[in-house]
């Protein structure tokens, strides 16, 4: 899918000049950045719904780990 990404000129030279040094192109960095932030946020996610979970059951864990 063909997707159009505005930045301000700042960011955009900046994400030009740092994509450059990295051998990338800009394209592949901001896959790169995308992925991160999607498995970022599913574990976030995980993570709360671990905690909800452990606060739930928080007496059975604590007879369980003894």
């Amino acid at each position: 899918m063909a997707m159009t990404l505005r930045l301000s000129s700042e960011i955009e030279d900046t994400f030009r000049e740092e994509s450059a040094e990295a051998g990338v192109s800009m394209n592949s960095a901001a896959e790169e950045a995308i992925l991160d932030w999607i498995n970022h946020r599913q574990r976030e996610r995980v993570r709360e719904v671990a905690e909800g979970i452990a606060e739930r059951h928080a007496r059975l864990l604590a007879r369980l780990a003894e």
